[in-house]
Formats: structure tokens, C-alpha cells, sequence
């Protein structure tokens, strides 16, 4: 799969707004407590993935390197 920030992006935030509003779920939170749970993992969902597709995309490129 080719690296592509928006996919990261996208990815990233689907992951993090299912796992947060599982979370807030979980606790019966309401309103306030799980926009800010959606919110938040969200936004960590989108930089756990870039920083992964980053990370795998270096080890690709390394590794197709004959040096």
C-alpha cells in the first residue's frame, strides 16, 4: 500500500472516534463527557496512525535500498 498522509488521516480518525465512543459507552457517559472521549481519541487515532505509516514506509524504502 502506498503511503499517503490522508489515508493515514483517515484511518486514523475512524479508529480513534470508534474506540472513544466505545469507551464513552462503556462508562454511560454523556453529552459532553463523550464528545470530548470522541474527540480526543479521534485526534490520538490520527497521530498513532501517521506516525505507524511513517515508520512502516522507512522500513520499506530501507529495505528496498541494494546498499
Amino acid at each position: 500500500m502506498k503511503f499517503r498522509t490522508d489515508i493515514a488521516c483517515a484511518l486514523g480518525l475512524l479508529a480513534g472516534t470508534t474506540f472513544g465512543s466505545g469507551i464513552a459507552f462503556l462508562f454511560g457517559w454523556q453529552a459532553y463527557q463523550a464528545l470530548t472521549s470522541v474527540s480526543v481519541f479521534g485526534v490520538a487515532g490520527i497521530m498513532i496512525t501517521i506516525a505507524v505509516f511513517r515508520l512502516l514506509h522507512h522500513k520499506s524504502v530501507s529495505t528496498s535500498d541494494p546498499q
